[in-house]
């Protein structure tokens, strides 16, 4: 399973928005949401977490609005426009749902390739396309699927905690045969290739209820696993 994907669907009319997140829910990568005008969103951090916006026909106020709150991801508009909109890629109905996810993936892959290649992990450089690991003294080493998109996913919690269940709900989807235990797994794994003293960890730090990445490692804090 990938990286599970959230989606924002813009609501316009409430039937076949509802319809639509239906279909879309029934792929385990994809956790979908319906928004409606005046869009509120509790912390910055929840727009920056959506990787893909989907709407109607006539989606140009939306852009604008959702841009103001600091989205900067892909815009997919099902329908015709009157005039083409900048930034937005349009799809024509009626339309398959298969058709549909392969392009939200292909959106959603060639925006995180283009838009930041590269993460910095600590004294690491993370490469999204090739899942290569590059360290401070030149060597590199491909991490798995799960690894990469753990990661990426912390890196861009900017530092704040993310809680266990939601990294079991965000990387493995809603799955009752992966627990707690794959997740620490996972995270003893990743300490062995990015922390100096895996046992004392300084970049990916176990606190109270879940895990935080930081940038600039930061010992004084950490308290391992």
């Amino acid at each position: 399973m990938a990286e599970t994907l959230s989606i924002l669907l813009l609501s316009d009319e409430k039937g076949r928005c509802v319809i639509l997140a239906e279909q879309l829910a029934l792929d385990p990568d994809f956790t979908v949401s319906i928004a409606q005008k005046p869009y509120q969103f509790e912390r910055p951090l929840d727009v920056e977490r959506i990787d893909l916006v989907l709407g109607f026909d006539g989606l140009s106020s939306e852009i604008q609005d959702l841009r103001s709150l600091g989205y900067r991801g892909p815009f997919l508009q099902l329908g015709p426009s009157a005039e083409p909109i900048p930034d937005v890629e349009t799809l024509d109905l009626p339309l398959r749902a298969s058709a549909l996810i392969g392009r939200i993936r292909s959106l959603v892959r060639t925006f995180k390739v283009r838009e930041d290649p590269w993460l910095t992990i600590g004294p690491y450089r993370l490469s999204q396309g090739t899942r290569i690991l590059e360290g401070p003294d030149g060597q590199s080493e491909k991490l798995t699927d799960k690894e990469a998109d753990f990661l990426s996913f912390m890196h861009r919690a900017r530092g704040e905690i993310v809680p266990r269940d939601v990294l079991l709900a965000e990387i493995w989807g809603y799955n009752a045969q992966v627990t707690t235990h794959t997740l620490e797994t996972h995270i003893y794994r990743l300490r062995q290739k990015i922390e100096k003293d895996p046992a004392n960890a300084e970049l990916l730090i176990t606190e109270p209820g879940g895990y935080r990445l930081v940038e600039v490692a930061d010992k004084a804090n950490s308290n391992g696993d």
